[in-house]
């Protein structure tokens, strides 16, 4: 598709499968494999749809779409909230979230065109700062977004809550609603190798 103008409209129902869509590819181009397209069914495909759907009737998020001028393809996708930068730093922010191209479709300026929607969006609330969520593996968006001026903030993990309690060690509850820890062991005298035991007592006066 040739290089035209890009429109940002506010996303409506009709659009819900194409937004599903770009999620999915989205998440496979980060993960290096094929996509399949979205529909709607149950498992991750019909959660995706239900959750574009809540996104569409909640107030509280402004979902909008970058299409193309003259043939109205969709190209891209965000959604917009109110956060703050941080929980210690209680500034006012507009949070970009689903900063969506299809790969087919970048070097357009729908990315520009999407944060430049953001802008508009902050100054309508009236708030002097605009952070994007990325995924770490996006390297491609992580380079367009420090070009345009981000900065890095902070470096979100996630573990499920089985690993952690394996790799913590947890054991059950005591029974009153707390978890129990076990100390790690340091080695002691008792717990050094038979050379180093020698070696410190041949240091001992």
């Amino acid at each position: 598709m040739p290089r035209g103008n890009v429109r940002i409209r506010p996303a409506e129902l009709a659009d819900v499968d194409v937004l599903a869509e770009l999620a999915a590819e989205y998440r496979a181009s980060v993960g290096g494999h094929t996509y399949r397209v979205a529909r709607r069914t149950g498992g991750p495909a019909g959660d995706t749809h239900a959750r574009y759907l809540r996104l569409l009737e909640d107030a509280r998020h402004r979902v909008v779409v970058a299409a193309d001028e003259g043939s109205g393809t969709v190209l891209g996708m965000a959604v917009f909230g109110l956060d703050v930068v941080s929980t210690l730093a209680d500034v006012p922010s507009v949070y970009v979230g689903n900063l969506l191209v299809a790969p087919r479709h970048r070097h357009r300026g729908a990315g520009r065109a999407l944060l430049a929607a953001a802008v508009s969006y902050a100054d309508e609330l009236g708030v002097d700062h605009v952070i994007v969520g990325v995924a770490a593996g996006g390297r491609e968006a992580n380079r367009f977004l420090a070009r345009l001026g981000f900065a890095p903030l902070v470096l979100r993990r996630v573990a499920p809550v089985s690993a952690l309690r394996r790799t913590l060690g947890l054991v059950d509850s005591l029974g009153d609603g707390r978890m129990h820890v076990p100390r790690r062991r340091l080695p002691g005298r008792a717990g050094l190798p038979p050379s180093a035991r020698a070696a410190r007592l041949r240091r001992l006066p």
